[in-house]
């Protein structure tokens, strides 16, 4: 999954200011590591480089970072997240509608915002 990556006080997500230009809903998949049962990336993981840039330049159109006056751009990035998506339950649904699964940093590869 390709995505603005947020990192806030409650928690980390991926997602997009909307998933189309006719879309007004945030879209976002918060993201639960599980370093032992989360997805592992096949041994020959390569990203395709031209589909990547002209993704990421689709989601440019409706999606910037946040920018903050403290100064740290850790808080918004763009990233690329190896996971399984799973449906949010109860309470927890309310925030979000699903989870991206993750195993780990290994699998949040971020993009140089140039």
């Amino acid at each position: 999954m390709l995505g603005r990556y947020s990192f806030r006080q409650d928690g980390s997500w991926l997602g997009e200011q909307t998933c189309d230009a006719s879309s007004t809903a945030p879209f976002a998949l918060f993201l639960a590591e599980d370093p032992k049962d989360g997805p592992r990336p096949p041994d020959t993981f390569q990203l395709d480089g031209p589909a990547l840039t002209r993704k990421l330049a689709e989601i440019r159109k409706h999606t910037s970072l946040g920018k903050f006056r403290f100064g740290s751009t850790d808080y918004d990035r763009w990233a690329v997240v190896f996971g399984r998506v799973e449906n949010r339950k109860e309470a927890a649904a309310k925030k979000a509608a699903a989870d991206l699964v993750f195993r780990g940093d290994g699998v949040v590869v971020f993009i140089n915002n140039q």
